[in-house]
């Protein structure tokens, strides 16, 4: 089978994408602002982190950020629709749309009331991310100097995600605190969007116990194309053979099942990447690591049309097209499967 046609007959998911309301340019093939671009790359489905807390979200704040992710699809019922059960990705397929699965990047709307979670899930809120960058009630991000571990209230938190049927996601977490919630859940859980610490030390990476302890509840690691992630060199722009390194780490630690991909917001080089860029950085100053909007991800996997660019290079690497397939949605697909109600 040609690169191309396993390209178009696999289920692809972007395991963390967000900003749905940030226009993509049109192109001289594509006059859309944005849902024809992702048709266009050949994705199914993408877990798009409506409640981001790079500022914190109260829960009022977060349920105006879920009626507004569905405004937006609901506008575009044509090409997407909002994902509650995995049969919705197989109907995304079928239908020629994409599928968006809404999320957390932190779980601070929460509070320290786990009640909340069942009304963010009565409105659609399929993956939760536990921790942002920082501490909130359920445990600590990666950017804390001290890492205290998931607390009580974290517990109840995921045995609250797991009993409703949501995918807990460590992405941001701290060591010990994605530690622990692995060894609590009786689910399995993921990490949608993150790089090797062992191939990088920066901070967004994870080690190999915690590839390790993900790997161990069934679950899924989203690998992260981040310039600043995957970068072999300071400075220099890595390449997609770079990132496919951070994946070929993965599964030669624990096994093809286990990895997948997360872009984590491709960027184009225009007014509201420029504005996006300006606010994270007041959160998080040295992220970007000098890497433009055009430079953000590895050259070659970079945009949404470079999706088939990288099935083309999973296969030149030596991965099979059933190992390919995996990596491109199939784990994540088998994650949501058994953890969706």
């Amino acid at each position: 089978m040609s690169a191309a046609d396993l390209h178009k007959q696999a289920t692809i998911i972007d395991g963390l994408f967000n900003k749905t309301y940030a226009p993509i340019d049109p192109d001289s093939e594509i006059n859309d602002m944005m849902f024809d671009h992702i048709l266009a790359s050949g994705v199914t489905a993408f877990n798009d982190s409506a409640i981001a807390d790079s500022f914190p979200y109260d829960f009022h704040g977060a349920v105006h950020r879920l009626y507004e992710e569905h405004g937006i699809i609901e506008s575009v019922s044509d090409k997407a629709l909002i994902v509650r059960t995995a049969d919705d990705i197989h109907e995304a397929k079928r239908s020629g749309r994409v599928g968006v699965i809404l999320s957390t990047q932190g779980l601070h709307a929460m509070g320290d009331d786990t009640r909340n979670l069942w009304a963010l899930y009565k409105l659609d809120l399929r993956i939760g991310q536990l921790t942002y960058n920082e501490r909130n009630a359920i445990g600590c991000g990666c950017m804390e100097p001290n890492d205290t571990g998931l607390t009580r209230i974290g517990q109840k938190a995921v045995e609250e995600l797991n009993r409703l049927g949501v995918v807990v996601d460590l992405s941001h977490g701290g060591e010990r605190t994605s530690l622990d919630a692995a060894k609590h859940s009786r689910a399995p859980v993921t990490i949608s969007h993150a790089g090797v610490r062992a191939l990088n030390p920066h901070r967004r990476n994870v080690s190999d116990e915690l590839i390790r302890a993900v790997a161990g509840t069934g679950g899924v690691i989203g690998l992260c194309p981040h310039s600043i992630m995957v970068e072999k060199a300071r400075g220099q722009r890595p390449s997609i053979d770079d990132y496919i390194d951070h994946i070929e780490y993965v599964v030669g630690l624990v096994g093809i099942d286990h990895a997948g991909i997360g872009t984590d917001n491709f960027q184009y080089d225009n007014h509201f990447a420029h504005v996006g860029r300006k606010k994270f950085e007041k959160t998080f100053p040295t992220f970007f690591g000098g890497y433009g909007p055009t430079e953000k991800h590895a050259a070659g996997f970079s945009r949404w049309r470079d999706w088939p660019n990288l099935t083309a290079n999973l296969l030149r690497r030596g991965f099979s097209e059933a190992d390919t397939s995996k990596i491109l949605g199939g784990n994540f697909m088998r994650v949501f499967s058994q953890v969706w109600k």
